[in-house]
């Protein structure tokens, strides 16, 4: 009984993702029949074959979610 447990709370897998982000991406993965590592491998050919033109896609995704908050 001296234990609490807190289910809401979302621990991360990785020191370089937020926990939430990594359930929330693996649960739409699961939804699509999709690896994670798969689309990261994706992204990251991607970054390498037109970085530029990936951090311009990346830049206007999080001037979206700031102006929504």
């Amino acid at each position: 009984m001296d234990k609490l447990l807190n289910i809401a709370e979302v621990k991360p897998k990785s020191v370089i993702i937020d926990g939430r982000l990594h359930t929330k991406f693996k649960n739409s993965c699961k939804g699509k029949s999709m690896k994670i590592g798969a689309v990261i491998e994706d992204l990251i050919i991607l970054y390498l074959n037109d970085p530029k033109a990936l951090q311009k896609m990346i830049d206007e995704s999080k001037e979206k979610q700031h102006n929504y908050v």
